[in-house]
């Protein structure tokens, strides 16, 4: 195991703490210590046999034995193992455990008032009350190891000026690039909290701005600004195609847009394919077509992701479609469901990704260099994208479509099943009351009928029931 900020090997304790907490849960020591009470107190109520008292000796050295690992354990794999072991609720762990184990050391003086001891017994018994008391507290074995390494930056930092790429540049160059005239572009990937700062200060934008958009959750849009205007957007990118639809592997990505006077910037929170892509897409325009070339190239690689995407979803309904409702598998609606999950994702994300691209079609960008003669690129980028939005709407239209035919087709199964048995109860009803009638025994019958006469009678009638709910289809 390796911590997830220095990429380091974790301490062996750390390795462990997992592994600890999640075997002796606090739900498991509760359980155990609940165990102790009749264990404790019923031999004080009852006469049992010896074998009973033996069972009840054995299940309450096992009990004993594990409080103690997990006392030993939780201390070895603890941060700050004087601030566990001087915990008022681990002292009394301590104080139980100590004394339960007296039992074990025979030739220990004194060891007989540990094991018969009327006060050692309530002792075990106070070991729920303290077991509670930290389930209030409980500890979360991952996160303090995090929290106390020290943070590092894993950011990955891509230009292109004046047609020469550099690739895994230093911080340093930011600030000898952004000093030239010509356009630049910064690519910026696996951003974390720790780069706000600098990439603030470097590109003179707000932290806010930043931690809102790439470290938390938003949705894509445009903000403009008097030094640059910023376009979100979610990187989406069809990883792996699977073989069912809950195999499909979409990667996101939030990535943010900075257009300004000299330069484009481009910051992703996750590793990202956009700068490899465009740069391999062909040489981009020169001066002051640089932005808007970069900028297009962008959301034309963006489209054609989700194209991918969009189309893949459409197959796999269609392959849905095909197959008979009746032989849909057992985990149909469980499959569906986060299948509509990833499609209302998609459709979500390219609503507000159409937006942005008719903001710009729109010319409602100050910044960036994005003159009149460029916007009817982005208008056919627009319409691409509205068309996309609308295939996604039909294909979550068609497997919603497709979950009600499903339920409908179980539905009616069910129905038939359920009319079945009324039927053959609405049949068993007819020898039932034709025999509370008659009685059991026709010997002493008042009745002047045969045994072969009433079984006659109720042949007919029960023909002629069957018939009728035929009639009515419920035997068909």
């Amino acid at each position: 195991m390796r911590s997830q900020s220095t990429g380091k090997e974790l301490p062996l304790r750390y390795r462990l703490r997992g592994t600890v907490y999640q075997i002796f849960t606090d739900n498991l020591m509760i359980v155990l210590a609940l165990l102790l009470i009749p264990v404790i107190f019923l031999p004080f109520l009852f006469k049992f046999s010896h074998f009973m008292l033996v069972l009840f000796r054995a299940v309450s050295y096992v009990i004993i034995v594990i409080f103690a690992l997990e006392y030993f354990l939780k201390l070895y794999v603890a941060d700050s193992r004087r601030a566990y072991a001087t915990n008022p609720w681990h002292v009394l762990d301590l104080l139980i455990v100590a004394i339960s184990l007296v039992i074990f050391l025979p030739r220990i003086p004194f060891a007989d008032i540990g094991r018969t001891s009327p006060m050692l017994r309530l002792l075990r018994v106070t070991r729920i009350f303290a077991v509670a008391g930290r389930t209030v507290k409980r500890a979360v074995p991952v996160k303090p190891i995090e929290r106390a390494m020290p943070s590092v930056s894993r950011m990955k930092i891509n230009m292109l000026t004046d047609g020469k790429i550099k690739k895994g540049a230093l911080k340093e160059d930011i600030f000898s690039l952004l000093a030239t005239s010509g356009y630049n572009w910064i690519d910026l990937q696996d951003v974390s909290e720790v780069d706000i700062g600098f990439i603030s200060d470097v590109l003179k934008i707000p932290g806010v701005l930043l931690t809102s958009k790439i470290i938390k959750e938003s949705y894509p849009k445009i903000d403009f600004f008097s030094d640059f205007t910023s376009i979100f957007i979610r990187d989406m990118k069809l990883r792996s195609e699977g073989t069912g639809i809950r195999d499909i592997d979409i990667s996101r990505n939030n990535m943010l847009i900075i257009l300004a006077d000299n330069y484009i910037a481009t910051i992703s929170a996750d590793k990202s394919e956009i700068f490899d892509q465009v740069i391999s897409d062909g040489p981009v325009m020169e001066k002051e077509e640089f932005i808007v070339s970069i900028l297009y190239s962008i959301f034309r690689r963006k489209i054609t992701d989700y194209d991918e995407i969009v189309r893949l979803f459409e197959q796999r309904v269609i392959a849905m479609e095909e197959l008979p409702a009746g032989l849909a598998r057992p985990s149909f609606l469980g499959d569906t469901f986060y299948f509509k999950k990833d499609i209302q994702i998609i459709h979500s994300n390219l609503w507000h990704f159409t937006q942005v691209l008719k903001a710009v079609r729109s010319s409602k960008i100050p910044a960036g260099g994005l003159k009149e003669s460029y916007l009817p690129l982005f208008g056919i980028l627009y319409d691409e994208s509205t068309y996309l939005f609308e295939t996604s709407e039909n294909v979550r239209d068609n497997l919603i479509s497709l979950i009600d035919l499903h339920i409908n087709t179980v539905s009616v199964g069910l129905n038939k099943v359920m009319r079945i048995l009324a039927v053959i109860t609405s049949l068993g009803l007819i020898p039932s009351i034709i025999s509370g009638l008659f009685g059991v025994n026709l010997i002493d019958s008042p009745y002047p009928v045969r045994i072969s006469e009433v079984f006659f009678l109720e042949l007919s009638i029960m023909l002629l029931a069957a018939y009728a709910f035929y009639r009515r289809g419920w035997l068909r």
